[in-house]
């Protein structure tokens, strides 16, 4: 009703500003009917929503005084912005990579226009940042929506003097685009959120039966599955290969816009540590190295490895995601980059591979650019494709490569129009997800008391894994995140919280 850019009615809600604030007024009136004087109330609403031929900020501010002039609100809730489009949303609810708190200044402008408190949300989601707009008196109460979602016990943990060990929001936009996707607010580092009569947030200790655990891989699941475990009052062994924790995240991390992603690992990694975890870097883990350890429970997180294997020919000519983002590879001047993978993990990679300064054709056989990545993340990787004249080529397929003299040629086929062609470039990179990096998972599954079995109707329902089907094992076997398949790093984390906090 407020916005000129939608509200064209001729009638007695449409036209001049009183017109188009007469159905709030109605509402607010028939709200304090039923609440009385004594509720408090508040109004969340735009003063300025950054549209051409939308409201503008002296619309807002004279909006904001005829509601304050009727008494009947409390509390301001402001923001500046639109969500009419992916663009408008992005901006409004920003994620990774933009400025903190980008609209603090313009809502203490609102502030110092009232005598009524106001409240500000939009990217305000770490504890020190909340803390200087109070301070300063920027706001008078700070909304941290995103921040609560990742970590619902931020107050909990300021009062006991743990804020270090508040788990940080890192704008990844996980939550929004779940919530315009799926239609539920999920965050992709802390599982429990929205699965709370299922799931803990908080995870209770045993008081008996604690038993040697060996998680192997230090990646999101690996790490997750160590911090339950610890939580729970195991004693844990951590393994990782490589010297340093993290897994794929430091992968997308090497995008600078994406380095933020760094904070759920390193948050799972603290937590390990606070609660005594024995991680052992650079330990290339063999059957052996389990079996002296005398594990009883052993989960394997060791994640996948790219996958190029479903080329028709030339596979071994395809550069992989994996080398672009870590310099193993130096980057082409002419790239085809082939995203079959339709997450993060792709779009990453052409982000990165176009701040490079090469000549890139960005091809997919999606309609979009990575459907399952959702709107809010949309626009900061096409702005970086279009801003670096990215091509970018949609429904067809890369099929094969064969090398040739001054280079290599694409097959491309297009099912729609059932033709295929080729094309040349220097460098041809592929990103199909990973195919699980299974072998260790596959050595010690005949020594296991379970033979690497899970009891779905158990994991569904929140109980025990008692299931046995070699009452000779050892130990019992589980895999988790990418090691089973290929997916993302909430699936990860949500796969090692629902399994770990039954043991």
């Amino acid at each position: 009703f407020w916005t000129p850019a939608v509200n064209r009615r001729t009638d007695e809600y449409g036209g001049s500003l009183e017109n188009r604030i007469r159905f709030s007024i109605e509402v607010l009136e028939e709200i304090r009917r039923q609440v009385g004087d004594d509720y408090i109330v508040g109004i969340r609403m735009m003063f300025d929503e950054a549209l051409d031929g939308g409201l503008q900020f002296d619309e807002g501010l004279r909006i904001g005084e005829l509601l304050a002039d009727t008494g009947m609100i409390d509390f301001f809730n402001i923001n500046r912005g639109h969500c009419s489009t992916s663009v408008g949303l992005a901006a409004l609810i920003p994620n990774m990579g933009t400025p903190q708190a980008p609209h603090l200044q313009f809502a203490a402008e609102v502030k110092r226009h009232f005598d009524l408190p106001v409240m500000h949300a939009a990217r305000i989601n770490d504890v020190a940042t909340a803390r200087y707009a109070i301070k300063e008196g920027l706001l008078d109460l700070v909304s941290m929506t995103r921040a609560h979602i990742a970590d619902p016990h931020i107050v909990a943990k300021i009062m006991r003097g743990e804020e270090d060990q508040i788990r940080p929001c890192v704008g990844m936009g996980y939550c929004i685009d779940r919530i315009y996707g799926e239609g539920e607010a999920l965050c992709a580092h802390n599982p429990a959120t929205g699965r709370e009569g299922a799931l803990p947030h908080v995870i209770s200790q045993r008081s008996e039966n604690t038993r040697n655990i060996v998680v192997v891989g230090a990646g999101p699941a690996g790490l997750e599955a160590a911090r339950v475990s610890a939580s729970r009052g195991h004693e844990v062994t951590l393994l990782e290969a490589s010297g340093l924790h993290g897994g794929q995240v430091n992968l997308a991390a090497k995008l600078q816009r994406r380095k933020e992603i760094l904070g759920i690992t390193d948050w799972l990694f603290d937590q390990c540590e606070r609660l005594g975890v024995n991680t052992r870097f650079n330990c290339f883990a063999e059957a052996q190295t389990i079996k002296d350890l005398s594990a009883e429970i052993v989960l394997i997180a060791t994640g996948g490895l790219p996958h190029a294997g479903y080329l028709k020919e030339g596979d071994e000519h395809a550069v992989s995601s994996w080398d672009v983002l870590s310099g193993a590879v130096p980057i082409g001047k002419n790239v085809l980059f082939f995203d079959d993978n339709a997450q993060h993990a792709g779009m990453t990679t052409a982000e990165f591979l176009a701040q490079s300064g090469c000549s890139l054709e960005y091809l997919s056989p999606e309609m979009m650019i990575a459907p399952d990545i959702g709107g809010s993340n949309h626009p900061a990787y096409l702005k970086s494709l279009y801003e670096n004249d990215v091509t970018i080529t949609l429904n067809q397929r890369l099929t094969g490569i064969t090398r040739e003299d001054d280079g290599y040629s694409a097959a491309i086929f297009n099912e729609y129009t059932n033709s295929n062609s080729t094309r040349r470039f220097d460098q041809i990179v592929c990103d199909n997800g990973t195919l699980p990096a299974d072998e260790l998972y596959f050595d010690l599954k005949a020594g296991s008391t379970n033979l690497g079995e899970v009891d779905q109707d158990a994991l569904l329902g929140g109980n025990p894994q008692d299931q046995i089907n070699n009452p000779g094992g050892a130990y019992q076997l589980f895999r988790l995140g990418d090691v089973v398949t290929s997916r993302n790093i909430h699936a990860a984390i949500y796969d090692s919280l629902r399994l770990c906090a039954t043991f």
